[in-house]
């Protein structure tokens, strides 16, 4: 059973089924290299992947979860096994993503996140972030990862365009022109990195829907 912690001032809007799918698998891409919060680079890991318009329209540009990982690895330190030098152990013959899966397949996740965290208490993904008070996050078979400060601000973008529109829930589109409006957190020097501004992935998000006819969530 999956609980999100929650403080006053942010709450998890009403998301669609497709939208809630994005959230979710951004916990698992985080909890799965180990990481010991949850940021909207996880969630833009989820949503390149996805069965959706709007994630063909990020593929299309070049922003894959493939690609997206990649950023987030470097960019994060990549969990437990972030700080091994890859290419120097890769001469004297060990794989760290064999050893990584090797760990998995007999610990489990929720022992390699554990241990992640314990490694790493303090991600920098804001200047507000205090590991003495997480915060929201979600909390599922017995792991808690906080979200980090971009994901607040995701949802406040989402929520304010739901309202201006008048949706009762927030759709796959909202919630990625909403994560593509981020300025927290590792989103932006993921997509500067990749070589398409937000603006233009924004664009042909909008685009993508209204050319397959994606309904409003009303």
């Amino acid at each position: 059973m999956i609980r999100r912690r929650r403080r006053p001032g942010l709450t998890m809007p009403l998301l669609t089924e497709e939208a809630r799918a994005i959230p979710m698998g951004g916990f698992e891409h985080a909890r799965r290299l180990g990481l010991p919060y949850v940021g909207c680079e996880h969630w833009l890991i989820a949503l390149a992947g996805a069965d959706h318009p709007a994630a063909a329209a990020l593929r299309e540009h070049g922003v894959t979860p493939e690609r997206v990982e990649q950023q987030v690895v470097r960019l994060s330190g990549g969990g437990l096994f972030g700080d091994l030098d890859r290419n120097a152990l890769a001469a004297v013959g060990i794989d760290v993503d064999a050893v990584r899966d090797r760990m998995t397949e007999t610990f489990g996740l929720e022992a390699l996140s554990r241990a992640s965290h314990a490694a790493r208490p303090r991600p920098i993904i804001g200047p507000r972030w205090d590991p003495r008070r997480p915060g929201p996050g979600v909390h599922a078979n017995g792991v808690f990862l906080p979200h980090g400060p971009d994901v607040g601000q995701c949802l406040r973008n989402a929520r304010a365009e739901q309202l201006a529109r008048h949706d009762t829930q927030i759709g796959v589109e909202l919630l990625a022109l909403s994560l593509l409006s981020v300025t927290k957190g590792l989103v932006p020097p993921i997509l500067a990195t990749l070589g398409t501004p937000a603006a233009t992935l924004r664009a042909a998000v909008a685009d993508a829907c209204r050319a397959t006819g994606e309904p409003p969530q009303r």
